[in-house]
């Protein structure tokens, strides 16, 4: 299940804020006030009473690549924007007030307005603006000091008004912040401060780096901002803290045509479509709203692209993965074509894009093309309907029941009911598989002792395999759809994105293909419209799992069997090896396909699998998850 990837753009600590007297908060106690004294002292005193805004320039270096650095900042409000260019794309983050916004290398710009994004915004503007510096609206709890090569760190945990707590470090020999440290998401984010210089009087920073961890203690991005020169001036400059506008401009719309038409489909579970790269093609893309522009290293290599740059991705799973980048030319969708495009290329295993005999999984396409285009699904007649924002007539408010989306990073979000309990669901269609319940959420919510009651199954994406547990939810409510049946897997709390301790769950195909589903960013809006046929899964299932090697193309190995289903009655074992299902070869069989033969299938559905070894074991197959 590839989700989205997480890494931490743009959160340099560039800015100080505007200080009057210094005003100390009721709850501050008399240890912070002092240490609070001297960390105004060491960064320049009274200097910064007459100061309203900050700019810097400088270089940032992240994923192996090295651009361009111009941050504004006014000091008043908070507010900020930040921009970086290197030799591959641009990209930006900024705080106004609208809210928190970013842009990456899909180019076009999307709110991060969760209440999750929104706790973090507030922490990171203060940050930007010094604000350990301006008590005034903050509350300081003394901790523990640290220690550190043979360094004392006075700590202060520091939670401004509406944000998110966040550890300060300080130097006791300098009195100057070293450090600060606060969670976001299913990330601990560190940002160090060092070099510090005088500025006209002040002390601040000319190297910060920003680095984050997930909740296995994975590292996910590292990137490092060299401050050139810093302005200290009386207010923000007219436009400094415009955001880019949104307009797409790349969009090229074939033989007159006001939408695009693809075909599409469900491939055990994964929602393929045909695309074009530069002319050639088509080749099937997983369609993610969890994902980027991403290319198999397979595939950027079949097509001739070179990439440059090395950064992390970390997703569904505990590990991480490489990426790189590459430029494409032209991305083409049916009637829709999109110039220049920035793709991640990133070392996908041999079984996440095998497909058989049939032509292989190209990568994943995401974000691009929903902040592009107001996208349908239609389960139906197997179509992708794409209407383009800025190019001819605005597509259409969609039909059926709306609901709402919120952004914390690039997936979308809703709230939804899972039995009797609200949360805050990612709506996931490069989930292939069934409602992922995060184990933080399931223990607040009082859910977790009858999930972790489930039978254990193996699972994993970029970061690598995890063991979930499924049962049967008694209710799934999503806007005024009720979801009935459905299956709900409880993931482990160190599965990275998978075991986000600020949402739900994840809601993925098991419930997205029951309805046409229609995506509308722009007017951040997901409508599910009821399908002129009934459908849902079955939920049967032989209870195993395997996967094709590059190195055997002509069998499928099991990596997994479930304990008591029919898979382990029949004899399965980890290590067997698979060459027919259903009498059919397993070289003309996907790890894909084999998905949907051993699951998603009615009660009592045969089997048959041929093993290497000259055993036929039959089995039929059964709900084995506990309701």
């Amino acid at each position: 299940m590839p989700l989205s990837t997480s890494r931490i753009h743009g959160l340099a600590l560039a800015c100080l804020g505007l200080f009057p007297a210094l005003a100390m908060a009721a709850s501050t106690g008399g240890d912070a006030t002092a240490s609070l004294q001297e960390l105004r002292q060491a960064y320049g005193g009274d200097h910064w009473n007459t100061i309203g805004s900050l700019l810097l320039d400088g270089r940032q270096t992240s994923d192996g690549l090295t651009g361009e650095l111009h941050t504004a900042v006014d000091l008043r409000t908070g507010y900020y924007a930040s921009r970086q260019r290197n030799a591959v794309f641009a990209s930006a983050d900024g705080y106004d007030e609208a809210g928190r916004w970013h842009q990456d290398i899909s180019v076009l710009v999307h709110p991060y307005d969760s209440d999750e994004a929104k706790a973090v915004a507030i922490s990171e503007s203060w940050l930007r603006r010094f604000g350990f510096l301006r008590t005034d609206d903050t509350h300081f709890n003394p901790l523990p000091d640290a220690y550190e090569n043979d360094r004392r760190y006075i700590r202060l945990e520091a939670t401004p008004h509406g944000g998110r707590s966040i550890t300060l470090w300080i130097d006791s020999a300098t009195h100057r912040l070293d450090r600060a440290m606060w969670k976001s998401s299913f990330l601990t984010v560190t940002q160090r401060y060092s070099d510090y210089r005088d500025v006209a009087g002040l002390q601040l920073p000319f190297d910060v780096r920003t680095s984050a961890t997930t909740n296995s203690g994975t590292q996910d991005g590292d990137e490092q901002e060299t401050v050139e020169r810093y302005q200290a001036l009386p207010a923000v400059p007219a436009q400094a803290l415009q955001r880019p506008d949104g307009t797409v401009r790349d969009v090229s719309m074939l033989h007159g045509a006001s939408r695009a038409v693809s075909p599409m489909q469900l491939e055990g579970g994964a929602l393929l479509i045909h695309v074009s790269i530069n002319g050639k093609g088509p080749m099937p893309f997983i369609l993610d709203t969890g994902g980027h522009a991403i290319l198999t290293d397979d595939a950027a290599k079949k097509l001739g692209l070179t990439s440059t740059g090395k950064g992390v991705s970390t997703g569904s799973g505990p590990g991480s993965m490489t990426t790189a980048y590459t430029q494409v030319q032209h991305l083409t969708i049916g009637d829709a074509d999109v110039k220049d495009l920035t793709f991640l290329v990133m070392p996908y295993p041999y079984s996440f894009y095998e497909r058989g005999t049939r032509e292989p999984i190209a990568g994943i396409l995401g974000l691009e093309i929903f902040e592009r285009f107001a996208v349908t699904f239609d389960y139906d007649k197997q179509q992708l309907i794409l209407q383009p924002f800025d190019h001819g007539q605005a597509p259409a408010e969609g039909e059926g029941s709306p609901v709402t989306l919120r952004f914390t990073d690039d997936m979308p979000l809703v709230s939804a009911s899972l039995d009797g309990k609200q949360g805050m669901f990612g709506v996931d269609t490069g989930n292939s598989g069934y409602t992922l319940v995060f184990p933080q959420w399931a223990e607040r919510e009082g859910l977790a002792t009858r999930y972790l009651k489930g039978v254990p199954v193996s699972g994993g994406g970029v970061g690598g395999s995890f063991v979930s547990r499924f049962s049967h939810a008694r209710s799934l409510q999503l806007g005024d759809q009720q979801v009935s049946p459905a299956l709900a897997q409880l993931t482990p709390p160190d599965a990275g994105a998978t075991g986000n301790p600020t949402e739900a769950g994840n809601i993925g195909q098991d419930v997205l293909a029951r309805f046409t589903v229609h995506f509308d960013y722009r007017r951040q809006r997901m409508y599910l419209q009821s399908r002129e046929v009934a459908s849902h899964w079955q939920y049967a299932t032989a209870g195993l799992r395997a996967n094709r090697s590059a190195e055997q193309r002509d069998r499928l190995k099991v990596s997994w069997v479930v304990p008591d289903s029919p898979a382990a009655a029949a004899g399965l074992k980890q290590g067997d090896e698979i060459v027919a299902v259903n009498g059919k070869p397993a070289a003309e069989i996907s790890s894909y396909d084999l998905r949907d033969e051993v699951n998603h299938r009615e009660e009592g559905a045969p089997l048959s699998l041929t093993l290497a070894d000259g055993r036929i074991l039959t089995m039929r197959l059964r709900d084995i998850a506990p309701r």
